[in-house]
């Protein structure tokens, strides 16, 4: 095992302290695994912990409300923290924010609420002597800004900051003590059993596919897992079932690069855990290789995507002098939630033209429209403005959020606004329930939109879905697609505040995986929207460099492979639109 991780490790310059259980046999295997590390935002784990403790003996009650005003909330890239207005919600549904998307508005809210000292003892009950939790979200971003108080400082200034030093940093702890707390949760010892169970249904809802999840695509593997991001530090833990098995998983990563988007650095840690599992299950670790293909022409990526098992369109277009690159450019593709954005821009005009006020607030009930994330797998009630139902839409793309815009919008105002814009072969004739009910309808079955549930599906029964067929649901072309976002980030679509909203939305999506994959780097600024159904995957955005280029992307892919989880075609998404971009950018004067 450690020759082949250290193989991994060598080939995107990285460090790695990781430790597997087999929680049915107590076999282990580790690989540095009793050294400390940064945990990051894993350390939102013990903090879950200690909160549905208190939910089992009766100290705190679940259902508690929770109203959140804008002002002093922690900073942070995704959930509350970036939400413009009020919310109010639960306790355990602020639980499901700071590990589905890590939020650490909601963590900041949850640790103030039940104090270091009492995490940290019951961390020391339950067995775990090096791992401690000494501050909040935001006192890791105020040493942060105390050791490194110049953005622009260079890896040598981070290196020397207190927060990515185990041994200085607020947060630390071992893997294997780690996989110890996890083997605790699952095995009903780190609460009563009836908050253990939700403890990984919460953690089974994390939104990230690309660091623990992407080292497992069989169409049986389950996973649950927390991710943390700290600079240098790429981690993840988990719980991973597949075979009928259950293993504890914490892979920590240390990268010798400083930036934020490394896909290698991200895609090691699945890799590194499927090595160590692999080991416990006694079988051999077979690697799919990663692509160094390159494209000189449309039809050289057209051909590639053949090689991975997919048929692909797209279009890239220069939104500074119109030049543009295709494949299959004017051919009708199937949007799935793409449709998100025509619908987030016709929102953000009728709020400019006064006809709707984003602040208003709506009472959100749990359930509704099945989304794999978001509002329809809380547990209560939320009270949210329709500007941050428009977030949640584009950010985790929440099917519960954009039924609701749509219902405010009007689909009519929808088609008219695309007829304005004189896209004639994009449309919207259908909601996200809609598209969900004809799923159910042609397959017999109950789906909550999940393609795990798919598993046992016949590919050519997939094949003959409805909601894959463009002429009878959401639909666009990818040149239209990209026409729509130039229009959007020309302010020519709509008044500028309102082309300004839209920009800020999709710029806040969470998801690396897909276009940003192809863009590694700080200097490269990325703003998406992905679309997947059964059998596809999307994803359409604009590429922002460094030197003022912009680039509007769509790419668009349907798969032989049902596989609900297949990394090498989401990747696929990131590595077409980066050719396509390169060609544009050598085409400049």
């Amino acid at each position: 095992m450690k020759e082949q991780v250290e193989q991994v490790l060598g080939a995107v310059g990285a460090r790695a302290w990781a430790h597997a259980v087999d929680l049915d046999s107590g076999e282990e295997v580790g690989y540095g695994e009793d050294g400390l590390v940064v945990l990051a935002s894993v350390f939102k784990i013990p903090v879950l912990v200690e909160l549905f403790r208190r939910f089992g003996d009766g100290r705190l009650d679940p259902a508690e409300r929770i109203d959140v005003p804008v002002e002093g909330r922690s900073a942070g890239p995704t959930g509350l923290s970036v939400m413009a207005d009020p919310i109010e919600l639960s306790l355990r549904d602020l639980a499901y924010w700071m590990m589905s998307v890590s939020d650490n508005a909601a963590t900041d809210l949850l640790v103030d609420l039940l104090g270091t000292e009492a995490i940290n003892a019951t961390l020391r009950e339950l067995g775990l002597t090096a791992t401690r939790v000494d501050g909040t979200c935001d006192d890791i971003y105020q040493s942060i800004y105390e050791d490194v108080p110049d953005e622009q400082a260079g890896p040598e200034v981070w290196r020397a900051a207190r927060a990515v030093d185990p041994e200085r940093s607020l947060q630390a702890g071992t893997p294997r003590e780690i996989t110890r707390l996890l083997a605790a949760i699952w095995n009903d010892e780190a609460a009563p059993p009836e908050q253990c169970a939700e403890m990984r249904r919460i953690l089974s809802l994390q939104a990230w596919p690309h660091r623990l999840r992407s080292g497992f695509t069989e169409p049986d593997a389950r996973v649950s897992a927390k991710t943390g991001t700290l600079r240098f530090w790429r981690n993840e833990v988990g719980v991973v079932e597949t075979g009928g098995r259950a293993y504890a998983v914490a892979v920590f990563v240390r990268s010798d690069s400083y930036e934020y988007r490394i896909p290698a650095a991200d895609a090691c840690v699945g890799t590194v855990a499927r090595i160590a599992v692999d080991h416990l299950r006694g079988v051999e670790t077979r690697r799919r290789p990663r692509s160094t293909a390159r494209a000189a022409t449309p039809g050289q990526i057209r051909d590639h995507a053949r090689e991975l098992g997919a048929d692909i369109w797209l279009h890239a277009r220069d939104l500074a002098n119109g030049r543009s690159v295709g494949v299959g450019e004017s051919t009708p593709v199937v949007t799935a939630s793409v449709l998100k954005v025509p619908v987030a821009l016709e929102l953000a005009r009728q709020s400019v033209a006064g006809e709707i006020d984003l602040t208003e607030r709506v009472t959100v009930p749990p359930g509704g429209v099945p989304s794999p994330y978001g509002l329809s797998v809380q547990r209560d009630h939320t009270v949210i403005s329709y500007r941050d139902l428009a977030q949640l839409m584009i950010v985790i793309s929440d099917n519960v959020a954009t039924d609701l815009v749509i219902d405010r919008v009007g689909k009519d105002r929808v088609a008219a606004l695309l007829a304005e814009l004189g896209l004639t072969a994009t449309a919207v004739p259908q909601n996200c329930a809609e598209i969900l009910a004809s799923l159910e309808e042609d397959l017999g079955i109950s789906y909550r939109d999940d393609e795990r549930e798919l598993a046992e599906v016949p590919l050519e029964r997939l094949q003959a879905l409805r909601a894959l067929v463009p002429g009878v649901t959401c639909r666009t072309t990818p040149e239209e697609i990209t026409r729509l976002l130039a229009g959007i980030w020309r302010d020519e679509a709509a008044a500028p505040e309102a082309c300004a909203l839209v920009r800020g939305w999709m710029g806040d999506q969470v998801w690396p995986h897909r276009l940003t994959s192809g863009f590694p780097g700080d200097d490269i600024v990325v703003s998406g929207k992905t679309g997947t159904l059964p059998l596809v995957r999307n994803e359409v955005g604009v590429v922002e460099f460094a030197d003022g280029g912009r680039y509007a992307v769509g790419v668009f892919t349907r798969a032989d492979d049902p596989s609900p989880n297949a990394p090498h075609l989401d990747a696929l998404i990131g590595w077409a639109a980066a050719n396509a971009v390169a060609q544009l950018r050598d085409e400049r004067p």
